[in-house]
């Protein structure tokens, strides 16, 4: 193997080979999930050797040079994870009632992505095997080797979170399932792994709960550089009626985010007056921009080349989440824009701020437009909070400082 400068500067020591199995490669670079994995290892790769496991499914010629360039190898397995649209989804769901696997983990476990790795492990001595979402730390059975699971949430409360928020009987009672399900998957793989990382303190304790004996936390983070406010003339006018609010639109916490904020805060915050919400994020589902069409209060935009324009048209970015887990890189991306932030708990979760000083917080509809009405009518608190927000990342949340906590669990891990 050969040999590398590490992260933190000091002698250069053994590159380790580390294989990560994860479901696609992470670009275009359009979620939370493929944000943080990209940023992750590309600061890795500066001090170990990674090669990344995918399906086949959006394996592009340019998304795998723009990861290769990177420093890292991309494997493309002859396999595909079915899509949740077409005749087929809802017989690949009735099918699943039959498995005692979850949904999530029934349909990504792949036959020619397990001949894949099982080639992989043959060919190559890695020293670990990372799993970057913890579903597919089911291939791992019966592979003799150090590896960690990185949980981006811990997905059974998701499930159950949104069985809760689901008013259709037959839906809520399936959802449900899947709950119990994930659940017992969670406790199990979790139980095996010796070591795993989690994106909030919250988080890490109930996997510890789930047997985990050797977990760290590995914050989410933000491109300081990338995000941030031009100011001066190359400034985007803040619209002091606008509120924005950012992520994919396929991911269901968001679309009940945006369902809670068009049915419930919407029409309370128009008894004080106009305003307009920018729904920045891919692939909204035809019921939501049906829903939409005849509301001009609300634009969806779709999929954008570059969200920080339309960040920065807002007098105020709203995260009215109910759903969820993890840590959210929507409201670092605010934070280090500067933006004023008003989210609910569930929204803010993992994250080290403060009500207040960071961000307001605000469960309910009602508290949730004192707050945004509150910030409309106060500038210079609008900036104090952008300002505290931008502080809060530059010194917590870079990708560099957090790629360290990784690494050092990874040499951890594979010595």
């Amino acid at each position: 193997m050969g040999s590398t400068v590490a992260m933190d500067g000091k002698a250069s020591r053994p590159r380790k080979r580390v294989l990560v199995l994860d479901e696609e490669i992470p670009f275009p670079v359009n979620t939370g999930k493929r944000i943080r994995t990209l940023n992750l290892l590309a600061n890795l790769s500066e001090e170990f050797e990674i090669d990344l496991l995918v399906h086949s499914n959006g394996a592009t010629s340019r998304g795998i040079a723009e990861i290769e360039k990177r420093g890292i190898r991309v494997l493309v397995a002859e396999s595909s994870v079915p899509d949740k649209s077409g005749l087929g989804f809802p017989l690949r769901v009735a099918m699943n009632l039959f498995s005692s696997l979850p949904y999530s983990v029934d349909s990504h476990y792949r036959a020619g992505y397990r001949t894949r790795l099982g080639e992989l492990v043959a060919e190559r001595p890695y020293d670990l095997a990372h799993v970057e979402w913890s579903p597919y730390a089911h291939y791992l059975r019966g592979v003799s080797m150090p590896w960690i699971v990185s949980a981006h949430n811990v997905e059974s409360q998701i499930w159950t979170r949104m069985a809760e928020q689901e008013s259709f009987a037959p839906k809520r009672a399936f959802i449900a399932m899947q709950a119990r399900r994930m659940l017992r998957f969670e406790k199990q793989t979790f139980a095996r792994a010796r070591w795993s990382t989690a994106v909030s303190e919250e988080d890490a304790t109930t996997l510890r709960g789930f047997g985990c004996r050797r977990i760290e936390v590995v914050p989410n983070g933000v491109d300081i550089d990338f995000f941030q406010d031009p100011g001066g003339q190359d400034r985007t006018p803040e619209e002091p009626h606008t509120l924005v609010f950012t992520g994919s639109m396929d991911w269901r916490p968001n679309q009940d985010a945006v369902v809670f904020f068009l049915e419930e805060i919407l029409p309370r915050l128009e008894q004080h007056g106009n305003f307009k919400l920018l729904v920045v994020g891919r692939n909204p589902p035809a019921w939501l921009e049906e829903s939409c069409r005849d509301k001009p209060q609300i634009e969806l935009t779709g999929t954008v080349d570059d969200v920080r324009p339309f960040m920065a048209r807002g007098a105020v970015f709203v995260v009215p989440l109910r759903i969820g887990g993890g840590s959210r890189l929507k409201i670092l991306e605010a934070f280090s824009m500067r933006r004023a932030v008003v989210s609910t708990r569930v929204g803010a979760e993992g994250l080290n701020v403060r009500d207040g000083e960071h961000l307001l917080l605000a469960d309910q509809a009602d508290d949730f437009v004192q707050a945004i009405l509150a910030l409309r009518a106060n500038a210079e608190r609008r900036r104090l909070l952008g300002e505290a927000g931008r502080k809060l990342v530059h010194d917590s949340y870079s990708w560099p400082q957090i790629a360290r906590l990784q690494a050092a669990l990874w040499h951890e891990a594979s010595s």
